[in-house]
């Protein structure tokens, strides 16, 4: 079979499918913007879950903005408290440290997202 009898015989073949499915219909482009909305959704869904766990969580960044200290004396910060809360049976996150904690162990310090 040569190149060209085998590019034929492939156009059919997806020719033949578009047409089974109904390709380009009003029911197909119907349900395929109904894929497409769902996908969306759940994409959207996913994007507000990882922020939640974003905004329980603080960086150095932050920290540091926060409390007016370099970057490294954040993180130094936050190894601080995420010993004492491993200490306490907690897990931690490198880097990070619970919103909540931070803004309870830093009397005065008020923290929102």
């Amino acid at each position: 079979m040569s190149q060209e009898e085998f590019k034929a015989m492939v156009e059919d073949l997806v020719a033949e499918e578009e047409k089974r499915l109904g390709v380009g219909s009003e029911e197909f482009q119907r349900r395929h913007r109904e894929i497409m909305e769902l996908i969306g959704a759940a994409e959207r869904a996913q994007e507000e879950r990882r922020q939640r766990v974003e905004r329980q969580f603080i960086g150095a960044k932050e920290v540091a903005e926060i409390l007016g200290v370099s970057e490294s004396k954040a993180y130094s910060v936050i190894r601080d408290l995420n010993k004492e809360l491993k200490e306490r049976g907690y897990i931690t996150v490198q880097g990070k440290v619970s919103r909540v904690f931070f803004q309870e162990r830093c009397y005065g310090v008020e923290v929102s997202r």
